[in-house]
């Protein structure tokens, strides 16, 4: 279970985070904290030494404590465009780019997944020869189309949590979330078809829609999501067929989108009757726990289509999502054996095991919370050490900053340097078709804070200062 002191230094993280408390404002003195959060003296004083050791916040002699960090952030600006059909392919970039993240990033800030030291590997090992001792028959089979039946009631229990109403009978497991993506993607539209996303947006959904041969219709966002009387008119127009995007933690901005925009999004494909898609991958790692709904949980009479994953919060090496469908189901079950005809049994019964378990729910809170920490230290270090002028997104979950520099400095162009080093980075044209992000890039922060990664970025600034001078 989560300490008391733990809660709270959550919530005051996420003050400064929002900059409700900005740098450099006083805290509360120790006993007024304790009175106002009726805590002990000693719980408030465990607080205050968590954020000190976090570097949130610093103790001054004679004075007391006071917020540390920048002064401001000045946030992302907002889209200049509406929407864009796009007409050209950068899939064989992206994917250069991706396979050079492999190869070449020695410190994680192109990585899409956890550090293995945030990730619980032994209490799944641990399932994983469990399992292996009393299913052994069930282990060494196909199994069920859908999936291992005690998986899916895992994830019911998980999605009812999150407010969704469902049954086992309503979900079929794949092989993560992007095939989950491409099954529902072969039930609700054809070759040709238009496809609207909310950009930016990850680059493997951008690729996998050009290699599905579908066209692509770009939403762009500003911070806090779409605008949403755009869409609406778009959804009124017909301008696609299917809607793609994420309303939890989207990548690689980091915004939520608010309930009232969640639930509109369903009314209008209940009212429409246009399927939208939503990927959820990164729902679980929203940094406020337990108001974290999908837009799935609202009335959309069948025609949102969930996908997600245990990839990003538990093990990208299991290879294990999942899509919640009613009317799809039928259709969803013979594609998939088609493809493949069903998941690895093993790590099903591992991760059934694990999510039963107190752990599952424990880890999730801590990794939030930490993640959470993490995000406020690199945006830290880029403002400190990037040119005059560099935006940082507010991410509401997940593990993704998103950067933004002066217009005139090309992220290509760092990105080149950088590789030389051992330094990568995923550039902003990677998130678009549109060539519209190109003076932006994604730095991700998967793990703890360490001095490497310090020193990799603070070498991207200084290699990003010394264009900028140069222009």
């Amino acid at each position: 279970m989560t300490f008391k002191y733990q809660q709270l230094a959550t919530h005051v993280t996420g003050e400064i985070q929002n900059q409700t408390l900005a740098a450099g404002e006083p805290l509360p003195a120790l006993r007024k904290f304790a009175l106002q959060h009726q805590v002990s003296l000693a719980t408030a004083t465990k607080t205050y030494e968590w954020l000190q050791s976090q570097g949130l916040i610093v103790a001054k002699a004679q004075s007391g404590f006071y917020v540390k960090g920048h002064s401001s952030i000045k946030p992302l600006s907002q889209p200049r465009l509406k929407s864009v059909s796009i007409k050209h392919d950068p899939s064989d970039v992206i994917f250069e780019i991706l396979q050079n993240a492999l190869t070449f990033d020695r410190v994680g800030l192109s990585s899409g997944y956890l550090d293995e030291s945030l990730r619980p590997s032994l209490e799944l090992q641990r399932s994983l020869k469990r399992t292996a001792k009393i299913a052994n028959l069930t282990a060494n089979s196909y199994g069920h189309t859908q999936g291992e039946v005690k998986l899916r009631n895992a994830i019911v229990d998980i999605m009812r949590q999150r407010q969704c109403s469902i049954n086992t009978e309503q979900i079929i497991v794949t092989n993560g979330c992007l095939e989950a993506i491409n099954l529902v993607l072969g039930q609700v539209s054809e070759v040709g078809d238009t496809v609207a996303i909310f950009t930016p947006c990850y680059s493997g959904l951008l690729t996998a829609l050009k290699h599905a041969k579908r066209q692509v219709l770009e939403i762009p966002c500003g911070p806090e999501g779409p605008d949403m009387v755009h869409v609406a008119e778009l959804f009124s127009q017909g301008k696609f067929t299917t809607l793609l995007f994420s309303a939890i933690a989207s990548n690689p901005i980091g915004f939520s989108l608010p309930r009232k925009t969640k639930k509109q999004l369903a009314l209008l494909a209940k009212q429409y009757q246009t399927y939208i898609i939503e990927d959820d991958t990164f729902g679980s790692l929203d940094y406020r726990q337990g108001t974290t709904e999908p837009a799935y949980a609202y009335d959309h009479a069948g025609y949102i289509v969930y996908c997600s994953s245990f990839s990003k919060d538990l093990a990208p090496n299991m290879r294990l999502g999942w899509i919640a469908s009613k009317p799809l189901m039928p259709g969803l079950m013979r594609h998939k054996v088609a493809l493949n005809i069903t998941c690895n049994m093993p790590c099903q019964l591992a991760m059934a095991d694990y999510l039963f378990s107190e752990s599952y729910s424990a880890h999730i809170r801590k990794l939030t919370t930490t993640l959470q920490q993490q995000v406020l230290k690199l945006q830290t270090c880029v403002l400190q050490h990037f040119p005059a002028g560099t935006r940082v997104s507010q991410p509401q979950g997940g593990f993704f900053l998103w950067v933004e520099l002066p217009h005139q400095i090309k992220t290509m162009e760092i990105y080149n340097l950088a590789v030389q080093e051992n330094i990568c980075f995923m550039p902003g044209h990677t998130f678009s078709m549109s060539g519209q992000y190109e003076h932006c890039l994604r730095l991700s922060i998967n793990q703890i804070w360490h001095s490497d990664l310090e020193q990799a970025v603070c070498r991207l600034g200084e290699i990003t200062c010394a264009l900028f001078d140069g222009i």
